[in-house]
């Protein structure tokens, strides 16, 4: 009997040290999976034919923490920016972890931007949005910096930018979600700014863009303070797409409501994700997106590190 109380608590013991364990290495990263992946075909990655007549934008979040990983991650745009003539690039907040930049002149300016994005391989606009962490710091200085940078794009918390192409009008209307999902900020007048400059455009594209997602399966998922606002205000006003990385993983959701939703937030760190109803796409890999537009139409492109993932083209 008393062998086999031995060996009972040597089991549970062996079982909780083994639990401990892959609590440890699930929370620093050690282990990423996509969960209830399904086959899907990668489709046909477009070509840009004529760059004038066409608006490419590479799509990049969570680039602030300095990992192997993110050097990678840059490294595979460098290369992709080339063919894809790109005309501007989107970070999608976490633009410096842990804790955001203390002062208009902090080195970490350079050193996570101006020299991560060298100017001879991205000579083309950054619309950068805040993210959680960015607020660890003086968040007006990263609005102030676009005064220092001739690539650094952000004016203030919330602005557009519009893109005419041919007969082709793009706006993208970027936000402060961080404002939304935080009840004690001002997240009516964020979405107030937004309700009215979408109701005011009449471009053929509209992108929203932000750093927390309406509708996500990784490992943050989506705050109710995004999910009871946001999407009313995307299907109102016939938003194509919104933009937003948080979830350090590539997905692409589909609302049921005219509007997909992007996530690319894998720029610098990883986390497992998960596939659900609303999933068109979804990898738990370091990468970035490409979207290119052409016309009426417009394509959705990942890519990781080494390789393309998926592509769809959306539009007639």
């Amino acid at each position: 009997m008393k062998d086999f109380a031995k060996r009972t608590v040597g089991f549970v013991a062996l079982a909780l040290i083994l639990y401990a364990g892959y609590r440890v290495a699930a929370h620093n990263q050690w282990i990423i999976v996509t969960h209830g992946e399904r086959v899907v075909e990668t489709g046909e990655a477009p070509q840009v034919i004529d760059p004038e007549s066409e608006f490419s934008l590479l799509v990049i979040g969570d680039t602030g923490y300095d990992s192997a990983q993110r050097k990678e991650v840059v490294a595979a745009m460098r290369r992709r920016s080339k063919g894809a003539a790109a005309d501007a690039v989107v970070l999608l907040g976490d633009n410096f972890y842990e804790h955001g930049v203390d002062s208009v002149d902090d080195p970490r300016f350079q050193t996570d931007f101006e020299n991560l994005f060298d100017e001879p391989s991205f000579p083309f606009p950054f619309y950068a949005c805040l993210g959680n962490h960015d607020y660890g710091g003086d968040v007006n200085a990263q609005v102030r910096y676009t005064d220092k940078s001739e690539r650094w794009t952000m004016p203030a918390n919330h602005y557009s930018a519009g893109h005419l192409i041919g007969e082709v009008a793009i706006d993208l209307f970027v936000i402060d979600t961080y404002l939304i999902a935080n009840p004690d900020r001002q997240g009516k007048e964020e979405l107030d700014w937004l309700d009215q400059q979408l109701a005011q455009s009449d471009a053929r594209f509209k992108i929203v863009i932000g750093h927390h997602p309406a509708i996500s399966g990784g490992k943050h998922g989506a705050y109710p303070a995004i999910t009871e606002t946001l999407p009313a205000l995307l299907r109102e006003h016939a938003v194509d797409l919104y933009l937003s990385g948080h979830d350090h993983d590539l997905q692409l959701n589909d609302s049921g409501q005219g509007w997909l939703q992007i996530v690319s937030g894998s720029g610098s760190k990883l986390r497992s994700t998960t596939w659900t109803d609303q999933t068109i796409f979804a990898k738990a890999a370091p990468g970035f997106c490409w979207i290119l537009i052409r016309g009426d139409q417009l394509w959705v492109t990942f890519y990781s590190t080494d390789s393309r993932l998926y592509t769809t083209r959306v539009g007639n």
